[in-house]
């Protein structure tokens, strides 16, 4: 199980220095077929998958990247410890 967190990690960590500067698929379609500005602008902790208080563009993603990967791994963990315990 460490090692599956480990490499998760790694592969959050390596893919936020490859990740693309261009608009993901949702967005590119909302701009492609003219309602991106329809769009209502919400205010969220990891805004554009970058943390606020890290300048470096890299660094940030990595670390929205790793939190991501946590707070995955906390939901399914919750959840399992719940089914468990409905099952048992």
């Amino acid at each position: 199980m460490r090692n599956i967190i480990l490499l998760s990690i790694l592969i959050a960590v390596a893919a936020a220095f490859l990740a693309s500067s261009h608009p993901d698929g949702l967005e590119k379609v909302a701009e492609s077929l003219g309602f991106l500005e329809a769009g209502v602008e919400r205010s969220s902790v990891m805004t554009d998958y970058t943390v606020p208080f890290i300048s470096h563009a890299g660094i940030s993603t990595a670390l929205a990247g790793m939190v991501g990967v946590f707070a995955t791994l906390a939901v399914f963990w919750v959840s399992a410890k719940l089914l468990k315990k409905a099952a048992g």
